[in-house]
């Protein structure tokens, strides 16, 4: 378990992280967000803000070979376990079609929005 800074976000449902030294910006539109990591573009439909110190476990092979996924990690935070994403390789639920950018942070805000 290592502790990390991690952007928590909602997308499909689920609560989700990305490691915040992955994260580049993040823009809200109309319909989300997108969250612009070192070489992807995700889309988000709420993004609630960074928690400093997760502990974060390694995914481990069970996740991988049942979900069909890499990930970075596994947390839980408030009672809620999470996937932390792999910012190389997100699935495909993070894809950006229909999302409109009309807001820009630069990734710095500290706060949850929540």
């Amino acid at each position: 378990m290592t502790p990390e800074r991690v952007l928590l976000l909602r997308r499909g449902g689920g609560l989700w992280g990305v490691l915040h030294e992955a994260v580049r910006t993040v823009t809200r539109g109309r319909d989300g967000y997108r969250i612009w990591l070192r070489g992807q573009e995700i889309a988000a439909d709420e993004v609630l803000g960074v928690i400093e110190g997760l502990p974060v476990w390694p995914a481990g092979g069970a996740l991988t070979e049942f979900w069909g996924q890499r990930a970075r990690g596994l947390a839980v935070h408030r009672a809620t376990p999470l996937v932390v994403l792999d910012p190389e390789s997100p699935p495909a639920i993070f894809g950006t079609h229909g999302t409109d950018a009309t807001e820009t942070s630069d990734g710095h805000d500290d706060q949850p929005s929540h």
